[in-house]
């Protein structure tokens, strides 16, 4: 199995960049730049090389590692979250109009999982 960039252009500029190999990897994660490890249709995206990285140590034959890798992602969207109410504080102001459209297409990503999901019967 190949691991791969979801985005190979915004790497290729940062890798042109006198940086060490793991500030690059932070900018990229930062930009909004992931992994994806598999072939057609068994393939996995992650976030950040460290969840690449978890998921490679802790696999073995038929393991299927989709909660930890939720939880870790859950665990990442709290910290970020938290991060960024610190940032834009209690007093009003004009926030940018990218910043209110992430902030509000992410409330509706996890809502919809919030309220969508449902334990699957064993024959599902």
């Amino acid at each position: 199995m190949k691991l791969e960039l979801t985005n190979p252009k915004i790497w290729k500029k940062i890798s042109e960049r006198n940086m060490p190999t793991k500030h690059k990897i932070k900018v990229y994660e930062k930009m909004g730049g992931a992994y994806r490890f598999g072939e057609n249709k068994g393939e996995q995206v992650f976030n950040t090389m460290t969840d690449v990285l978890k998921y490679k140590l802790n696999e073995g034959p038929g393991d299927d590692h989709e909660v930890g890798m939720g939880m870790g992602q859950l665990e990442d969207i709290i910290k970020n979250a938290t991060e960024l109410k610190g940032k834009i504080g209690t007093q009003e102001k004009n926030l940018p109009g990218w910043i209110s459209d992430h902030i509000s297409q992410a409330m509706q990503f996890i809502n919809q999982a919030n309220t969508g999901y449902h334990e699957l019967k064993p024959e599902e």
